[in-house]
């Protein structure tokens, strides 16, 4: 049984959210840097905590690693004032009020004694970064060189350097990690972040499958690491002899890589490269802007859908993120009845367990609210104007 919906994945770390808007305006990208760059000396200086619980829990610490998370918690709640143009995208609400729960209740619960839960809660910071880094558009002139402590182990300086946009040489230590039997347990996280750099980052599917091919051939991989790494390598090496004209309808191109992906059979497993290529397609959709009504309804319903079929790349509440968005935005469409079908399947899952399904009382009333949105029951005004969603809204 998974606890309560707020407090599970929920805590994402997606500081660099606002990084990745570098691509806009320069007035407005350089405010944004200026603003993350007061985030980077206690991002540093609390690596070596996260890396280590027993270091963390050290007594002797606890004033340091209580001044570098109020650091860490002013710089951030900075950020709140960033201009209300960037609203309007998918996930900054949401992973704006994320992180100011995640560093508020860490602080809180560290300055009670609750030790473990706070370094709990903080363990996630570099992995949900890159989420958040392999979803937009991230300009990698923009890493962020000196902000990685040394003496990290290969396993958490690859994590943190995937947190600050150092993607080559994030790569480099994870390489390092799949040679090392101690890691063994990690070879599965190890693949993944390679997978994702490979065709969310550097989209260079020919050299992802010589990479993956080659660690599948040479290293002495766990049955199943063996397997997937194949799998991968074979779906990279196809997308790399498509030689199909650009598509001049990327949401279409996006829906038709989703359902490539989720095409399975006896014989064959779901297609992990071409739904990340659709996710990445439709990211790319949203943060334009241009889409109309009907386009970004459909856009935010598919996220979310291809998502649920993704939970060992993706914090688990992306999927339910982008579905209640598209539920919120477009109350009483068939959009949003399909985004709330598949939000309740998945909630339904989540607390299924051997002793049978036990909703919460809290989530129950959240699903009815969700439940008359979606079909248009009461007066819900959608959180994003029509005349803000596009320039062409049909």
């Amino acid at each position: 049984m998974k606890p309560f919906i707020t407090l599970r994945a929920k805590i994402n770390f997606h500081l660099v959210t606002f990084i990745a808007l570098a691509h806009s305006p320069a007035v407005l990208a350089q405010e944004v840097r200026v603003q993350m760059n007061s985030l980077l000396p206690p991002f540093k200086a609390i690596q070596p905590y996260i890396a280590s619980e027993a270091l963390f829990l050290d007594e002797g610490k606890s004033e340091d690693i209580s001044e570098i998370i109020q650091g860490l918690r002013k710089s951030f709640h900075k950020i709140e004032t960033l201009p209300t143009k960037y609203h309007n995208l998918p996930g900054f609400d949401e992973n704006t009020k994320s992180v100011a729960e995640l560093l508020d209740d860490a602080s809180r619960r560290f300055s009670e004694g609750k030790k473990s839960y706070a370094w709990w809660r903080l363990r996630k910071l570099p992995s949900d970064c890159f989420t958040c880094h392999a979803t937009y558009k991230v300009d990698s002139r923009y890493s962020n060189p000196g902000v990685i402590d040394e003496s990290l182990d290969p396993l958490n300086k690859a994590r943190f350097l995937l947190a600050t946009r150092q993607f080559a040489a994030a790569e480099s230590e994870f390489l390092q990690v799949l040679k090392d039997p101690e890691y063994r347990l990690y070879y599965d996280e190890a693949l993944r972040s390679i997978l994702m750099i490979t065709t969310r980052i550097s989209r260079d599917p020919a050299e992802g499958a010589k990479i993956l091919g080659s660690i599948a051939d040479s290293a002495k991989l766990p049955e199943d690491d063996a397997r997937a790494a194949k799998a991968w390598a074979s779906e990279l090496n196809a997308w790399s002899k498509d030689k199909r004209a650009v598509a001049q309808n990327r949401l279409a191109e996006a829906e038709r890589l989703i359902k490539i992906g989720l095409s399975e059979s006896p014989d064959t497993n779901q297609n992990d490269v071409a739904l990340l290529r659709g996710t990445a397609l439709l990211h790319k959709e949203l943060e334009d802007g241009k889409l109309n009504k009907t386009d970004r309804a459909r856009a935010l319903y598919l996220l979310g859908f291809a998502y649920t079929k993704l939970p060992l790349f993706f914090s688990e509440s992306w999927a339910e993120m982008y579905l209640e968005r598209c539920i919120s935005e477009f109350p009483g469409t068939k959009t949003a009845k399909q985004a709330y079908a598949v939000y309740r399947g998945q909630i339904i899952d989540d607390y299924t367990g051997t002793a049978g399904t036990e909703i919460p009382d809290e989530i129950k009333l959240h699903l009815e609210e969700l439940r008359k949105k979606a079909h248009g029951e009461g007066n819900f005004t959608p959180i994003v104007k029509a005349a803000s969603v596009s320039q062409r809204d049909s």
